[in-house]
């Protein structure tokens, strides 16, 4: 094609499609990205309380995806690195800090105290990253499927699976009973223990920002919702970024509130994240702090009916199992469609077309990540120029 060309249309700015643009115009083909709303980003947002980031959802970038170190500059985001480990907020009371000793030695004495896991929990730990660490993507993709909740059985004591792993990936999952693919949960387990989790200063929006900035010959059509119809009249190829209707979500709903006061683990939860295990309400929280204001984040899996409610059995939680006393909410999220839902998790999609002339990509199509949704943007890219 021609540095002149514009027929490839993209349906859907969010990452994927974003992805599959810079691919495009890398290779002298400009194409048109129909955009509904009035932003870029689609399932990645940050809304802004003074100068602290409100993303929706609790998201963070995970800097060991493969995706992430291809397309980003990750010395521009100004990171927030979190440690690797979290607290654990009992509903007996007790709190432990449980994380990984090899990269953060302050961890060490802390969890070889916790009783949320056994001596041998702690060993096959150990192994199992050890393990997963040494494997590839590709690896751990092409294993025998069973659920993550089948394969912690297989390893580790009833207690440190409903102390640790369920809150914990549960969180990342947004599915309390960890029916999620073993390979989500190696695939996620191999990036925590090659990589770090981070916050960018300026939220997850950060992220879009510094992709869609690359984009210089991409015709970006903001507010215009069209059809596959549509577009397939005005250009040669469509490229779907969207789910089907009949796709299914896992949800989420975060609290944003105001701490006017600190606590004692107030300060602590800055760079660790709490886990509220067997909890009805709340699954994690984590602090951010701004200049002039300090607020916590409280992030539950799935949404419910009566969201007020929910706010009322938070703040009893929090305040009962850790002593934070939340105070004004600052704004909440209530997000139904967070994560598809996905039976066959794939390193590669199973096929991008849906015709000769419409192709897909997402994330939906191989497994939920933002590393997905860019590696799917890439392929389907790729895909787009052979004919």
């Amino acid at each position: 094609m021609s540095t002149s060309s514009s027929d490839i249309a993209i349906l859907g700015g969010g990452i994927s499609g974003i992805i599959a643009a810079l691919e495009l115009e890398a290779r002298d083909v400009f194409p048109t990205l129909y955009e509904s709303s009035d932003r870029l980003g689609g399932r990645v947002k940050t809304d802004f309380f003074d100068d602290i980031p409100l993303d929706h959802g609790f998201q963070v970038l995970l800097t060991a995806y493969p995706e992430v170190v291809n397309y980003l500059d990750l010395s521009t985001l100004d990171l927030h690195y979190f440690r690797p480990g979290a607290y654990i907020f009992g509903k007996d009371g007790k709190v432990e800090l449980i994380g990984d000793a090899f990269r953060d030695p302050s961890f060490l004495w802390p969890t070889i105290k916790a009783n949320a896991a056994s001596v041998l929990d702690k060993i096959k730990l150990l192994a199992e990253q050890r393990r997963i660490s040494g494997l590839s993507v590709e690896e751990i993709f092409n294993q025998p499927d069973q659920s993550t909740l089948e394969s912690l059985y297989s390893k580790y004591s009833e207690r440190f699976i409903n102390q640790f792993f369920k809150p914990f990936y549960g969180g990342i999952f947004l599915e309390k009973e960890l029916q999620t693919s073993v390979k989500q949960f190696e695939f996620v387990f191999h990036m925590f223990a090659n990589g770090y989790a981070a916050l960018p200063k300026g939220g997850m929006q950060s992220v879009i920002d510094q992709l869609s900035s690359k984009l210089t010959k991409t015709k970006v059509l903001l507010n215009h919702k069209v059809t596959i119809e549509e577009v397939k009249d005005r250009h040669d190829k469509v490229i779907q970024t969207f789910a089907e209707k009949d796709q299914k979500w896992h949800g989420t709903e975060v609290f944003y509130f105001e701490l006017p006061k600190a606590s004692r683990y107030s300060e602590k939860l800055k760079n660790v994240i709490g886990l509220f295990p067997e909890s009805n309400s709340v699954n994690s929280i984590h602090v951010l702090k701004g200049r002039n204001t300090t607020i916590l984040s409280a992030s539950v899996i799935g949404v419910s009916e009566d969201s007020d409610r929910l706010e009322g059995l938070i703040r009893e939680e929090i305040q009962t199992r850790s002593g934070i006393e939340p105070g004004k909410l600052i704004k909440h999220y209530k997000i139904e469609k967070a994560l598809p839902v996905i039976s066959e998790m794939r390193y590669n999609p199973d096929s991008l077309e849906v015709d000769p002339a419409i192709l897909r990509s997402g994330d939906y199509l191989l497994y939920p990540s933002l590393n997905a949704a860019m590696c799917s943007g890439r392929m389907v890219a790729e895909k787009a120029l052979q004919n």
